[in-house]
């Protein structure tokens, strides 16, 4: 008699697509093996690395009018909740940002295999759709949830270099410290940069950089109130063009007070921003070679791409010049302006670097001090403490037009850091040649400032900046005046610096306001009183920023990040911060915890006397919707066109824990890097694992 062949459950078609999929795969999911393998009971509560694989069964609540509504957490279909399922297409967190997609080392299920698995989980995963079918090899005792013991979580990496966080409705943009910026950071800025440069071939196109700096050269405001107001307005508007080019760029500050310029003795120090400075790129060496002529020698296109090689820098032109002629032996060069190897030399250097600037002479004064050239100081950090103890806008910024008063910050150190970074040319006038003992020192300062007048930068006939002025021996470098000093890229993280000691003071002095709020700000719209919160134009500062993304696809009970290096330029910080970033509405309470350089902490580490914990913040609960299907939904993050309701009850949030002192007594053990450990605890003081979503943490040092 025939043998019936037992028909075989859906749960044993899962088994056997998934078992195909895998193959001779020899991945152990981080120690729970096969997951699929060990019946559905352990199906249903696997969990990889946190990631529980099973979406919860969806939970039936009551409306307010007394109905029974069953709702998946996330809205959604249990199946198409699961990450199981989410895995098996490769969407994230198994999009290879966090996991590779499932199966590990497998191959990739059919788009119809993986909506069957989806169905089966939609319907309650019934572990035998036929009472008479017997699945061999399945243990049906009853187990706990599949957990990974803390060595085996992963440890999440940060976002690629020059990302940044998302930007999300209400959540401000960060403005950086320039000096800590990366190389890729500062890559996509000199970009945006160059987009700007590019535009100047449409001399109508208000975008161009040339267009941006007539703006500053007919409407400065300098000397009174509107100065701060003025070039805040200023500031966004640049920078509202830059992100034409890219919507991530921020323009960075240039915090001139930190110790590597040494504001005691600033000729000995950094002088300007490195990022600022002139070098060749191996590129731009070879071109330079080939332009010059005589040809060099051997040893000196040898020493030309070394010099490249190296990332040799070099403050101004000047300095590059006399290492050409005296250093590398090249003597076909000369300061006359229509010198074409000189030319050739600028050409190489602009294309190079973006932020430098051919006319630009920084520290330069004859041989003199700033303070012994123009009786001017290099601003120290008690300038800066003083300025920002003020207590009144007319001290501190300046005064209305009724009684005309310059403003402490205007003056040191605003004024100061034109003069410093324009400097003085020292191959105006008689310059013949580059050899050292040659050197023309500036001409020495008058006494007579009538005298001194027309000796200021030429800005008459210069529309336009043009090849022909970067080739130009001015007396004095552009940003010793208003009206050409926006033509030189250093303007911009100078004023932006300005700007943050405004903002840092109106923390301080809220109240503290100019007297004519209404007073137009030409040529735009803005009113002083439309300046005033900096949060309106959408950024904050911060001394530099690290995010880790982490997906809200997925739940997440504990998160570890790789460890952060901190440079000693960046600890020098005067707060440290972790922030949270979009947090949907949690349905329970809970409590996070931060750990630093503690990666197996969990929910019974001690807290007291325990120098690697940070902080802790805690989440109140939404508790169960009381309304109908979608009631409790996540909001979209933009509202539609004309939708002008309230803020949505159920808005993600983004949530700050103040690191600084934990932080600080590591870095200053000799730490040199911070790894985060957060822990979500329920109200049980366990921890809970399927309760906590968010975009990213990031960890944050502010000035």
């Amino acid at each position: 008699m025939p043998t019936r062949k037992t028909p075989i459950t859906r749960y044993g078609r899962v088994r056997k697509i998934l078992n195909e999929a895998a193959a001779d795969s020899t991945a152990d999911y981080g120690g729970i093996g096969r997951f699929w393998d060990h019946g559905v009971k352990r199906l249903k509560e696997a969990a990889i690395h946190g990631v529980r694989l099973i979406a919860p069964e969806p939970e039936q609540t009551k409306t307010c009018c007394g109905h029974t509504t069953t709702t998946a957490p996330s809205g959604c279909s249990r199946g198409a909740a699961s990450m199981l399922v989410h895995g098996l297409k490769g969407e994230a967190p198994f999009d290879g940002s966090r996991f590779p997609r499932l199966p590990w080392g497998g191959k990739a299920v059919s788009p119809e295999d993986i909506e069957f698995i989806s169905n089966w989980i939609d319907d309650g995963c019934p572990e035998d759709d036929h009472s008479h079918t017997i699945e061999p090899g399945i243990q049906r005792r009853e187990t706990l949830p599949v957990r990974l013991s803390v060595h085996e979580i992963a440890e999440l990496d940060l976002a690629a270099k020059g990302v940044r966080a998302p930007s999300r409705p209400g959540e401000l943009r960060q403005r950086g410290n320039l000096d800590c910026m990366d190389e890729e950071e500062l890559k996509r800025l000199g970009d945006a940069f160059r987009y700007l440069y590019s535009l100047n071939d449409w001399p109508e196109d208000i975008r161009s950089y040339n267009n941006q700096a007539l703006i500053h050269q007919n409407h400065c405001q300098h000397g009174w109130e509107r100065f701060l107001a003025w070039h805040r307005a200023y500031l966004y508007e640049f920078e509202q063009d830059l992100q034409d080019y890219d919507s991530d760029i921020m323009v960075p500050y240039w915090d001139w007070v930190m110790p590597q310029y040494r504001p005691d003795c600033a000729q000995d120090g950094w002088i300007i921003p490195k990022s600022f400075q002139a070098f060749l790129t191996p590129e731009q060496a070879e071109k330079l070679i080939a332009g010059l002529n005589p040809s060099p020698s051997a040893a000196q296109k040898q020493a030309f791409r070394q010099l490249a090689g190296q990332k040799q820098l070099f403050t101004s032109q000047s300095v590059f010049f006399r290492y050409v002629y005296n250093t590398i032996g090249y003597r076909h060069v000369t300061p006359q302006a229509d010198d074409a190897n000189r030319q050739c030399m600028i050409d190489a250097l602009l294309a190079s670097n973006p932020f430098w600037y051919p006319l630009r002479f920084p520290a330069e004064y004859g041989g003199k001090t700033i303070n012994e050239a123009i009786h001017y100081h290099y601003p120290s950090a008690n300038d800066i403490q003083q300025i920002l103890s003020l207590n009144n806008f007319r001290d501190f910024g300046g005064g209305s037009i009724y009684d005309a008063s310059f403003g402490f910050l205007d003056q040191n150190p605003h004024n100061t850091m034109h003069i410093w970074t324009g400097g003085m040319n020292p191959y105006y006038g008689d310059g013949k040649s580059y050899e050292e003992s040659c050197t023309s020192a500036c001409p020495p300062v008058q006494n007579n400032t009538g005298e001194r007048r027309n000796s200021m930068v030429r800005a008459g006939g210069r529309r336009f900046h043009s090849r022909s002025d970067m080739y130009s021996q001015p007396q004095y470098g552009d940003m010793f005046s208003n009206l050409t000093a926006s033509y030189d890229p250093v303007f911009w993280p100078i004023h932006v610096n300005v700007d943050r000691l405004w903002w840092e003071w109106q923390r301080l002095n809220p109240s503290a306001t100019p007297v004519e709020l209404d007073a137009i700000l030409s040529p735009w719209n803005y009113t002083v009183r439309d300046t005033l919160d900096a949060a309106r134009f959408g950024y904050e500062y911060v001394r530099s920023s690290h995010f880790i993304p982490v997906g809200l696809n997925a739940p997440i009970g504990r998160i570890i990040s790789k460890p952060i290096p901190v440079n000693e330029l960046t600890q020098g910080f005067r707060k440290a911060e972790i922030r949270l970033h979009w947090v949907p509405q949690l349905i329970r309470s809970c409590f996070i915890r931060v750990f630093l350089n503690q990666p197996g902490a969990d929910a019974k580490t001690p807290l007291q006397g325990n120098p690697h914990f940070a902080g802790y913040l805690s989440i109140f609960g939404h508790g169960a919707c009381y309304g109908g299907p979608g009631h409790c939904d996540a909001p979209p993050p933009r509202a539609r066109d004309y939708d002008h309701r309230t803020r949505n009850h159920n808005t993600p949030r983004n949530h700050r824990i103040d690191v600084t002192g934990c932080a600080r007594k590591l870095l200053a053990d000799g730490a040199g890097k911070l790894q985060i450990t957060l822990i979500v605890i329920g109200a049980d003081y366990e921890e809970d694992v399927d309760l906590l979503k968010l975009e990213g943490v990031s960890l944050n040092f502010l000035d």
